[in-house]
């Protein structure tokens, strides 16, 4: 009768053995995740300065506009969001609709009309 030889595997984070599962590939959660973070922030290293202000600066857009819709109001002074660090100068997507441009901020839309900036309802796009 055959035996069967034990393969003697090891962590990609710490190097410690492995037991259990034959596609195991760390020994804990502990060393998953901080595989995982590691990835992570090499990958965040890797994309240009330039990319990350811009995604940095549509991701504040995107809270100041889900923050002023939970107020329930849907008419703002363009200078208010302005003030809150609204920049006007990022959108991700234009599209017009009836003779009015409507600016999209991801799943925030919003039109500008003379100073004010009216919130769309979620129906409007």
């Amino acid at each position: 009768m055959e035996t069967q030889r034990e393969i003697s595997r090891s962590c990609k984070e710490c190097g410690g053995l492995l037991v259990g599962r034959i596609d195991q590939v760390y020994c804990s959660e502990m060393c998953r995740t901080s595989a995982n973070n590691k990835r992570v922030r090499e990958e965040a290293q890797r994309v240009p300065d330039c990319i990350q202000r811009i995604q940095k600066t549509l991701l504040q857009n995107y809270k100041i506009l889900n923050g002023l819709r939970d107020r329930g109001s849907k008419l703002f002074s363009k200078l208010y969001l302005m003030d809150l660090g609204f920049n006007f100068h990022h959108v991700t997507g234009i599209t017009e609709k009836d003779g009015t441009i409507l600016f999209y901020c991801f799943n925030q839309g919003y039109a500008l009309h003379n100073d004010q900036v009216i919130l769309l309802a979620e129906t409007d796009f």
